[in-house]
């Protein structure tokens, strides 16, 4: 199956954006992180920081996902090269909702690897859920390793 990654035009980041902000404060308010109250608000200050020039924030890098003549998913790239080693993180990785279970997620993500070999970038980080099991099993088996845990207990 062959997936590209085309650059988000300025309709579909708005249309993207609008979904991060809803998914990701779902995500956070699953985790426990955050209260369900104020959570889209509070998402929408956090992604606006980390992309206050929309697609043209430097260091970013904003993708459509394409297969078959049709989009299937979305990915969002922040790269640093200040360190010893340049390096990426996938800040949103998703495959649309009607396209999983076909092999697009892990084709997504291994082109983003590419986009990082063809950047000389060395490191590709990211960030998942713990309540996402799915993408977890992904990522484990596309080989990335746990650097940092972080653990949580409800005290009542």
């Amino acid at each position: 199956m062959s997936l590209t990654l085309q650059p988000m035009t300025p309709e579909q980041f708005a249309s993207w954006n609008e979904k991060l902000i809803v998914s990701y404060a779902h995500d956070k308010v699953e985790a426990g992180a955050w209260p369900e109250r104020g959570a889209v608000e509070r998402s929408r200050h956090d992604i606006g920081a980390d992309l206050p020039h929309g697609l043209d924030t430097p260091g970013h890098d904003l993708f459509v996902a394409r297969s078959e003549g049709r989009d299937v998913g979305w990915l969002w790239l922040a790269t640093d090269t200040t360190g010893p080693a340049p390096r990426a993180f996938i800040h949103d990785i998703e495959v649309v909702e009607g396209e999983r279970g076909r092999g697009l997620g892990r084709a997504l993500l291994e082109a983003a690897e590419a986009w990082c070999a063809d950047h000389s970038i060395g490191v590709l980080k990211l960030h998942v859920f713990a309540h996402n099991e799915a993408a977890v099993g992904l990522y484990e088996s596309s080989g990335f390793e746990t650097t940092d845990l972080s653990m949580a207990k409800q005290i009542r």
